[in-house]
């Protein structure tokens, strides 16, 4: 980061597929200038990009968003339910590679219910929660998402503007700017 340019924040999160997504991308991005934050989208295709095939496309897409991850100070990533009770896949594979590379991650989730709640289940005769769906085993700590990333070092906060204003805090906690 250079000493007078605003930290950089990746904008983790599954906005992409929003019907105004580059409307909704902006806005994001315009809140964190609002907090002293570059925010970086994810990589959009061009026209061009979209004539690709689909494993090219997929390819382009997934390095373009590694190098944007890489560039950047933090990463505010949101982890609102996403085509189902969790969060979206690609979100959170995004998240552990940020973290892989030491760069601080924020998430925020619009739904402050726990996790469990938001999954129909069962109970055995132990108290062990089953999903209904799949029978699988349901993590119960509480927490608003897994265990993996809603239990590090911050809480999951429940809105954008908060996330942000941590991701400049941890930020500028990193490199300090000259002042």
């Amino acid at each position: 980061m250079h000493m007078s340019a605003k930290p950089k924040a990746y904008l983790a999160g599954p906005a992409v597929f929003h019907p105004a997504a580059k409307a909704l991308l902006e806005y994001l991005s315009e809140m964190c200038a609002g907090n002293g934050l570059e925010g970086l989208a994810p990589f959009q295709p061009s026209a061009e990009d979209l004539a690709l095939p689909p494993a090219e496309l997929a390819s382009l897409i997934r390095r373009r968003n590694m190098e944007l991850i890489r560039s950047a100070d933090v990463m505010v990533a949101c982890v609102s339910p996403f085509r189902g009770a969790g969060a979206c896949p690609g979100t959170t594979w995004e998240m552990g590679y940020a973290e892989g590379l030491g760069k601080p991650v924020v998430a925020w989730c619009e739904e402050t219910k726990p996790y469990i709640d938001r999954v129909p289940h069962d109970r055995d005769e132990d108290g062990r929660a089953f999903c209904r769906q799949h029978g699988m085993l349901v993590e119960d700590f509480g927490l608003v998402e897994n265990l993996m990333y809603a239990s590090g070092p911050m809480a999951v906060q429940s809105e954008f503007e908060a996330a942000v204003k941590l991701a400049r805090q941890l930020a500028e906690a990193i490199q300090p700017s000259a002042g």
